[in-house]
């Protein structure tokens, strides 16, 4: 697949079918333990971007090994750090996508559902 990003919809749809998405919040650590994106079955993991790219691997071995066939969605507040994270992880071979709009394009259309 080409496609690097996926919309609020498309993400609810994949989690509502594939329970082996990975949900990675590439925002400081600060930032995720202020609030990150909640799914119906576990919530996101973090990994800032900043230190994915200062390494030549983004992901530990052992991290890599476990995620290399599974769905990768890059998650940050407006998608810019996202949209970067999932490139290098492209870059290294994982199906990784970015969520367009990021956190705040989420809790636009988490709301916008419950009404």
């Amino acid at each position: 697949m080409d496609k690097k990003t996926i919309n609020c919809h498309e993400l609810q749809e994949l989690l509502e079918v594939n329970t082996d998405v990975i949900l990675l919040d590439v925002r400081d650590e600060e930032k995720f333990l202020a609030g990150s994106l909640q799914a119906n079955r576990a919530g996101a993991i973090n990994r800032p971007y900043t230190r994915m790219k200062e390494t030549q691997e983004p992901l530990d071995e052992a991290t890599a090994k476990l995620w290399k066939d599974k769905p990768i969605i890059t998650i940050c507040t407006s998608g810019n750090k996202a949209g970067k994270a999932a490139t290098l992880l492209q870059e290294h071979g994982f199906q990784a996508f970015s969520l367009e709009g990021g956190l705040t394009a989420w809790k636009a259309f988490e709301s916008s559902v419950q009404e």
